[in-house]
């Protein structure tokens, strides 16, 4: 009797692991680049902490002096650095507050985000849904 008990706690046990694990997955958030190191940005970042469907995987900056260090935990990096990025993490969007933000970005640079299907989208820290604007905006 002591067998079939544990027998059945097995199976439950092994039925119920799976879906846990595809539960996990399909909660992982995805993962966003935020170009531009002011306080709207700013703003952004701890929004995007806040997000249980976005996360902010780095932050662009063309200055020197910002590249490497970590804001809110978030690494700066340059924007020749974004493809390999897109690449290597599955990036979904480029999120910036103002048109000037993609200034830093090479042609070539922008070419390559477009080709790979990752869009450059704007976001203002004062949407009320910045989660639902940007979802919006990457759906076809």
């Amino acid at each position: 009797m002591l067998q079939r008990a544990s027998q059945a706690l097995w199976q439950a046990i092994g039925q119920w692991l799976p879906t846990r694990r595809a539960k996990k997955a399909k909660r992982e958030r995805l993962p966003v680049v935020v170009c531009g190191l002011e306080y709207a940005h700013y703003r952004l970042l701890t929004h995007f902490a806040r997000s249980t469907r976005y996360r902010v995987l780095a932050m662009v900056d063309d200055y020197p002096w910002h590249h490497g260090t970590q804001v809110e935990g978030v690494r700066v990096y340059y924007p020749s650095e974004v493809p390999s990025l897109v690449q290597r993490h599955g990036v979904v969007a480029v999120v910036y507050c103002h048109e000037d933000d993609l200034a830093v970005f090479a042609d070539e640079t922008r070419e390559r985000l477009a080709a790979w299907g990752v869009p450059c989208v704007c976001l203002m820290p004062d949407d009320r849904d910045i989660d639902a604007a940007l979802t919006s905006r990457l759906t076809p």
